[in-house]
């Protein structure tokens, strides 16, 4: 009777180390963390050292700020009115006026 106490302790001190290991985890799957599966990765592989630990609990508390896109405000200038520097028509610089020649 007491072994099946024993084994009992023992699966559950098994259980809680794995929810405490794998915490960084659970605290990004909840947060909705958009990079749960490198948090992951990273408590797997690193979680078994504090340092490792540390690193993906953190990474998994911060919080993800959008990208702010802000196009840039330049200022308003009204420029004066346009005037051509050119002639208006093609006709005026192919055919100048004449006195000889007629408009028909």
């Amino acid at each position: 009777m007491l072994s099946a106490f024993v084994a009992l302790g023992t699966l559950a001190g098994i259980a809680f180390s794995l929810a405490l290991l794998f915490l960084p985890t659970l605290v990004a799957k909840s947060r909705r963390h958009p990079n749960v599966l490198p948090i992951f990765l990273v408590n797997l592989f690193l979680g078994w050292t504090f340092v490792g630990w540390l690193i993906a609990l953190v990474w998994a508390c911060t919080r993800q700020v959008a990208p702010v896109f802000s196009m840039p405000v330049y200022p308003t200038i009204i420029a004066p009115p346009h005037r051509p520097a050119v002639a208006s028509s093609a006709a005026a610089i192919l055919l100048p006026p004449s006195p000889s020649r007629r408009w028909r």
